[in-house]
């Protein structure tokens, strides 16, 4: 079992494709890994992309020197169990203490981000929650 009490905060990088049309996403995608920066996970949506990297600063500065516009924004990453309930145990103690999750997505290494709208609070939780829901069955 994976330790699930290590909880980091990383970047989420997110920008707009510019024209959500064949080839952007491999433009920003090439854009980050021509800067030698790893992606970690990535979420593409409707023309939103969000990815965490190895290096935020060298993705940020590729993406912007591509011409895309980037944010930034915290998420918490954590390990997960592979099996089913994980997630659901996880998202229920976080809804019970009625915070909001904006940004969701697996990361490489059974990996999860989430980006939310009370962090501390989030972690907090997290800490206590992730390794009883990876007990549970």
């Amino acid at each position: 079992m994976k330790d699930q009490s290590s909880i980091t905060t990383m970047k989420d990088i997110a920008i707009a494709l510019k024209d959500d049309r064949p080839g952007e996403l491999a433009k920003a995608v090439k854009a980050i890994a021509n800067a030698q920066v790893n992606i970690e996970g990535f979420a593409e949506i409707d023309g939103k992309f969000h990815c965490v990297t190895d290096d935020p600063k060298s993705g940020r500065q590729a993406l912007e020197s591509a011409g895309f516009s980037v944010q930034e924004t915290d998420v918490l990453v954590f390990g997960a169990e592979d099996r089913p309930g994980f997630l659901a145990n996880v998202l229920r103690a976080i809804a019970e203490q009625e915070v909001n999750v904006i940004t969701s997505y697996v990361l490489t290494g059974t990996r999860i981000a989430l980006g939310v709208d009370q962090p501390a609070r989030v972690k907090e939780t997290l800490q206590t929650s992730a390794p009883q829901a990876a007990q549970r069955r």
